[in-house]
């Protein structure tokens, strides 16, 4: 399903791709900020958060640990990816040229997708370095969010693109292959990050059912 841009990686077509997934990473990294700062700065007039059932404490426990397992996969897969790359040229030159397709079919004469990925990695660089009491920090990973949307809008209309879902598919093979080549366990990391990928699925379905579950139902007129 190489249209589901969000959830790139392994999962739908290569890491490496890096235009769009160096920005998944970095939206990942201002929303952790933006939840820090909330939590370091919290506004006394909201009201307090409710509070969660055993079963939701459960399901969040399960996410955020599933979540934490699948990163930990993904990060010795890029390691082996970056390695296949290496001995692999062929592999490297067509990585760059789906790059270069995805940009392409991004862009039109109001938007730049390199240079909206530049501005939004070094917004990214900049709140980083921001104290959490400095006001304008919550502003800029509003600005963030808002130009990420934009980004991954684009980009998930890209990969509707029957071309660049047959190079992305191509290359998400050959790199799988060359990577069970230059190291044989990357076959069960694969294999553990899709049984990971399937359960936060399983969780995202319980959460979906839990909260409709909780919807308040409104009285007979």
């Amino acid at each position: 399903m190489v249209t589901q841009v969000k959830k790139l990686g392994f999962r739908q077509t290569v890491l490496a791709v890096g235009i769009v997934c160096g920005l998944m990473s970095a939206g990942v990294m201002a929303a952790d900020m933006g939840t820090a700062n909330s939590a370091a700065a919290p506004d006394a007039a909201q009201p307090a958060m409710p509070t969660l059932s055993p079963e939701q404490m459960k399901l969040m426990t399960d996410f955020k640990q599933t979540r934490e397992a699948m990163d930990a996969l993904e990060q010795q897969l890029q390691g082996i990816e970056a390695k296949a790359y290496d001995k692999n040229p062929k592999l490297a030159k067509d990585r760059d040229s789906l790059r270069d397709a995805i940009k392409v079919a991004m862009s039109d004469k109001t938007f730049d997708a390199q240079a909206k990925y530049d501005e939004l990695k070094a917004l990214v660089t900049k709140i980083q370095a921001m104290p959490d009491s400095d006001p304008q920090k919550a502003k800029d990973i509003q600005l963030f969010r808002a130009g990420q949307q934009e980004f991954e809008q684009r980009q998930e209309k890209a990969f509707q693109d029957p071309k660049i879902q047959q190079k992305s598919e191509k290359l998400r093979t050959d790199v799988r292959a060359d990577m069970i080549k230059v190291d044989p366990k990357s076959k069960q990391l694969f294999v553990d990050l899709d049984a990971k990928e399937k359960h936060m699925h399983d969780l995202q379905q319980q959460a979906m059912q839990m909260h409709g579950v909780e919807q308040p139902v409104s009285p007979a007129k």
